[in-house]
């Protein structure tokens, strides 16, 4: 008999995987709870009367394995170069914190729902499965009990989750962890501290000051992009949602921080905040009807990935746009 491995389906993994040492594969070693082949070492899956197939393999990395230490520092936050809601530009000290190098990807969030299910918050479910803008979509699936990721999407950032969904993602991984580690959702300032590539030798968008450079570091509306305002003159290579860290990353090491989807922050919106923010580690108003975005997106055009500019909306916004990153303390 051949000595094999078997992974079944936990609470925790959107993935089953069978390991053995030979090249062929009997059926009636094992009892997989789907219908399954077997090619070159891996268990391919489909699920019965879903088209398919589906391919699940074990996540890559955890989200703790994606976080990096962002030391303390000052920075000039917003902008005086026009009026709108990113100025003043005023001085913010930022103490110690965690942010992962990557948005939260389908397989991350995949494994949360498949422990909380897709619960209602603020009127709406945490995720819209259904979302779908011409050739993007929500790539996670629900049949029965569970879910799925879409195959070849493991690594591409979740997408149409609203700010409840992605704050109850952040509230299970603490829970999770039980290292003492608080997960959230970064603020504002914490974002755009990290985006701008902390304290010294700051850009304009995370990685670049250039704008002719921006394809290297940014996933927006260029060459291969539908929308009328794409930037032809440059090309990253998506037409849509990229993989997270497939393009370059700024000087502290994070991905993705302009273009790509827009991440959901902590703070709730005012646009006079900047008027009025304290010096150290703000949070934002503690009144307000929406919620703060930022980083632009790959359907935005280049000035909209800037680091200081500033987006909103209500978090109960499920977009295909939409997704977020955690940070921890």
């Amino acid at each position: 008999m051949l000595k094999t491995t078997y992974l079944s389906l936990s609470p925790l993994l959107c993935s089953m995987v069978l390991l053995f040492s030979a090249t062929d594969f009997s059926e009636n070693l094992l009892s997989p709870p789907l219908p399954c082949r077997a090619t070159g070492g891996v268990l391919f899956c489909t699920m019965a009367d879903v088209p398919g197939p589906y391919f699940y393999s074990l996540p890559g990395r955890t989200p703790a394995d994606t976080l990096l230490l962002i030391e303390s520092g000052t920075f000039q936050m917003g902008s005086n170069a026009d009026l709108s809601d990113a100025s003043p530009a005023h001085s913010v000290n930022i103490g110690d914190f965690y942010l992962a190098s990557t948005e939260t990807t389908n397989t991350q969030y995949c494994a949360f729902l498949n422990e909380k299910g897709n619960q209602t918050e603020g009127g709406v479910a945490w995720i819209d499965l259904t979302g779908k803008y011409e050739q993007e979509k929500c790539r996670l699936r629900q049949f029965g009990s569970r879910f799925v990721v879409e195959s070849g999407y493991d690594d591409y950032p979740v997408i149409y989750v609203s700010w409840y969904g992605a704050r109850a993602y952040c509230d299970w991984l603490t829970e999770k962890t039980k290292a003492g580690r608080q997960y959230r959702l970064p603020t504002e300032a914490e974002w755009e501290y990290v985006a701008g590539g902390g304290q010294a030798g700051r850009t304009g968008w995370a990685g670049a000051s250039d704008e002719s450079q921006l394809y290297r570091y940014a996933n927006f509306c260029e060459g291969k992009c539908t929308e009328p305002w794409r930037r032809l003159s440059q090309t990253d290579g998506y037409a849509y949602t990229a993989p997270v860290g497939k393009l370059q990353h700024n000087r502290l090491g994070v991905f993705d921080m302009s273009g790509n989807v827009q991440e959901w922050c902590s703070d709730r919106y005012d646009s006079d905040y900047y008027q009025k923010s304290p010096v150290d580690d703000p949070t934002g108003p503690a009144t307000g009807a929406y919620r703060i975005l930022r980083g632009g997106s790959w359907d935005g055009y280049a000035q909209g990935c800037r680091i200081d500019r500033r987006d909103n909306s209500t978090p109960a916004s499920r977009k295909v746009n939409l997704g977020f990153r955690v940070a921890a303390r």
